[in-house]
């Protein structure tokens, strides 16, 4: 006994297009379809982002990004707190920039001359 394929209506045609449609080989790739109806980049919501997005543009110095983080922070997690609390947590998270190793580490990358003291 001879063991032979699987025996089918064969191969199965593409799809027709439907009336509208692009034919295959001419649909829009996966980036175009997202870019479409897209003139201009949307501003940052995000705190962080807006503050990166000043960084970058030159727009804001790192003394000034800082401050806006700390700002931001401040206003997501106290609202409507006393201005003594609020002043509190600034100074908290000032003073954690200052003395945490890690912290400073980073806050000396931000600077233009990239950390050199020299």
């Amino acid at each position: 006994m001879k063991i032979s394929g699987p025996k089918g209506p064969g191969p199965i045609p593409p799809p027709e297009p439907k009336v509208g449609e692009a034919p295959p080989g001419q649909v829009p790739s996966f980036r175009e379809v997202l870019g479409a109806g897209r003139t201009e980049q949307a501003p940052p919501t995000n705190p962080v982002d807006k503050v990166t997005a000043g960084l970058r543009s030159g727009e804001i110095t790192a003394p000034e990004a800082v401050e806006s983080l700390i700002e931001a922070v401040v206003r997501q997690q106290l609202g409507q707190a006393s201005s003594a609390v609020k002043e509190g947590l600034r100074a908290a998270l000032r003073r954690m920039l200052e003395e945490d190793p890690m912290l400073a580490d980073k806050m000396k990358l931000l600077r233009p001359d990239g950390g050199d003291e020299s």
